[in-house]
């Protein structure tokens, strides 16, 4: 699945993404995101994990005060990923400030009835998984009335484990069992992240849908069991404001202490980018011999005349980076200067 997924995503166009702490990101609009979706959905390659990243995703996946990954599964994924969009507008903030601005903000909540009203149009089926149960029959429910014609081909609420257990494992493949079996299109995990994304990932293989993508509370949302902030507040970026309000106790604590860690994450980031704009010269033009060669335990990344890390070398050191972890190697720099270096390590490239 990950080889064939990282495949797809230089089929799209590397100019299409800006590496943002260490992710590719879609670059293009969500009509556009949309249509990648169902490319895939026709192609019928089963196993392509989708990801929609906002600031949880950062803080889980990132150290805020160090540059090693908190969460190295998660971060692999991300970058694997053939599709990953910024479902956040702090993302959207700090991609502009490192000089690769993205079109719009392409959220989840708003993914999932684009998916619906396009599936209904061309027959695709759809899978929910995890979330609450009456929550996505009331979801289910509106969304056939929205969209005549869509098929939900199962909704299933388990406790879902990831335990390294032999009864753990034959009960998630028994429901990869159960999903196949009902022969989905899409696949909408409900688990939160990034519970959602490390399964996804985990069981991807065994998959036989053509998009897997986790979408978190966003059928509570549709169902209108907790309500979305006005458009204005979502498009300013204060949406997280209104669903503190809503649920002052449970998100309050978790909201505040993730943007301080975005933040202090973001830093880094911006300041290297910074730097290496006013310092270094743009990677084309000087970064002639970034050919790898292969050694007996890694892949060497040739980074002589490497002094800006703007977003065409942070691509190229990224796809190499996932070339080396299908390889099962890993990846090291030779003649990188300690300038480019603190770069790499800023953007969250270097592991």
């Amino acid at each position: 699945m990950l080889q064939k997924s990282w495949k797809y995503m230089k089929n799209i166009g590397k100019s299409d993404c800006a590496v943002v702490l260490g992710v590719p990101l879609f670059r293009g609009t969500a009509a556009e995101a949309l249509d990648v979706i169902f490319e895939m959905v026709a192609r019928g390659e089963g196993g392509n994990v989708l990801v929609t990243m906002n600031v949880d995703f950062a803080v889980n996946a990132h150290h805020a005060l160090s540059f090693v990954p908190r969460n190295q599964p998660l971060l692999d994924l991300m970058r694997r990923s053939p599709l990953v969009t910024a479902d956040g507008m702090p993302i959207l903030l700090l991609a502009k400030l490192i000089g690769t601005p993205l079109a719009e903000r392409v959220t989840g909540a708003d993914m999932v009835p684009d998916i619906a009203r396009r599936a209904a149009a061309c027959g695709a089926r759809l899978y929910i998984l995890g979330g609450n149960a009456g929550n996505n029959v009331s979801a289910m429910e509106i969304l056939a009335e929205r969209y005549p014609g869509v098929v939900f081909a199962g909704c299933e609420t388990p406790f879902v484990k990831l335990d390294a257990t032999a009864e753990c494992e034959a009960e998630n493949l028994a429901l990869c069992g159960r999903i196949n079996a009902a022969r989905p299109d899409v696949l909408f995990v409900c688990l939160g992240n990034p519970k959602q994304e490390l399964w996804s990932a985990k069981y991807a293989a065994r998959l036989n849908a053509p998009v897997i993508i986790g979408v978190g509370g966003t059928f509570n949302f549709i169902s209108g069991d907790v309500r979305r902030a006005p458009m204005w507040m979502q498009k300013s970026g204060l949406e997280w404001i209104y669903r503190i309000i809503q649920e002052p106790r449970r998100l309050l604590k978790r909201y505040m202490v993730g943007l301080v860690k975005f933040g202090c994450t973001a830093a880094s980031c911006i300041f290297a980018a910074w730097l290496g704009r006013l310092f270094g010269r743009p990677s084309g033009a000087v970064w002639k011999n970034r050919g790898v060669r292969e050694a007996s335990d890694a892949l060497v990344l040739d980074c002589a005349g490497l002094s800006r890390l703007d977003n065409p070398a942070r691509l190229e050191i990224a796809a190499r980076r996932v070339e080396a972890d299908l390889a099962g190697k890993a990846l090291k720099f030779e003649h990188l200067s300690r300038f480019a270096a603190f770069q790499l390590a800023a953007h969250r490239l270097s592991r």
